[in-house]
């Protein structure tokens, strides 16, 4: 008698095994054990730009925010494909696994609709269940993703939690983080990442992303002058010839 594998488990296994979770770097100079938050206001021209890139592509709200979540954590970890944490409707965080090697925003939005559409028809599967059998011992992930807006608390393993609230009448980026892993400057260029990245998308959907950085101007000349150490001045090299 043939028995046929379940698609549920093996959909799971696939993406448990396929590499580990997304490391988030270690931007704190003193730890100090705790957790903090973060809060940017999301523009009213820049929630009608998210609206209307869900429109245009056919994608749900939570899909871009998804490409965007996937955008920043590649700028953050230099890795091409990335994992995630990903909340559905009022369940625990399920992993998420999403490659950015798509070239242009447009693309990277459907690959991000069709892996948001495949984890929710299999959300239901005992995940927890299955990571002892496949001899797993790590964090699935390290930052979590809310794009429903349920709230709540910092899984134990993860160091990041992105998520929208709904305060007055305007949309906020939500961060919730590990302040012995990040500092409050590091929480606010993570969401600058996330805006930047919605705002890169809405500009030129058909742009190459991987062209495009995240860092503002100011960032940027900090990383090339500000981390590149005491000025030195070189050798005469004629002593040495």
């Amino acid at each position: 008698m043939m028995t046929h594998a379940d698609p549920h488990r093996q959909y799971w296994r696939d993406v448990l095994l396929a590499g580990e979770a997304t490391a988030i770097p270690r931007w704190r100079i003193d730890p100090v054990k705790g957790v903090a938050e973060h809060a940017a206001t999301i523009s009213d021209d820049l929630v009608a730009t998210w609206r209307r890139l869900a429109d245009e592509l056919g994608v749900s709200l939570s899909s871009v925010l998804l490409a965007v979540h996937a955008k920043a954590l590649a700028a953050l970890s230099g890795e091409r494909d990335v994992v995630t944490g990903y909340v559905p409707a009022w369940r625990p965080p399920l992993p998420c696994r999403l490659s950015t090697e798509p070239e242009s925003w447009r693309a990277l939005l459907k690959e991000a609709g069709r892996v948001e559409s495949d984890l929710l028809s299999h959300r239901d599967f005992p995940v927890d269940d299955l990571r002892p059998e496949l001899g797993l011992t790590g964090p699935s992930f390290e930052t979590v993703l809310d794009p429903t807006s349920r709230g709540g608390d910092l899984p134990e393993d993860a160091v990041l939690r992105v998520g929208i609230s709904h305060p007055g009448n305007h949309l906020v980026l939500r961060l919730q983080y590990r302040t012995d892993v990040l500092d409050a400057d590091a929480a606010a260029r993570i969401a600058g990442y996330h805006l930047t990245a919605l705002e890169l998308m809405g500009a030129d959907p058909d742009a190459e992303h991987r062209r495009q950085s995240l860092l503002s101007a100011e960032e940027l000349l900090f990383q090339i002058e500000g981390l590149a150490g005491p000025r030195r001045e070189l050798p005469d090299r004629r002593f040495h010839e």
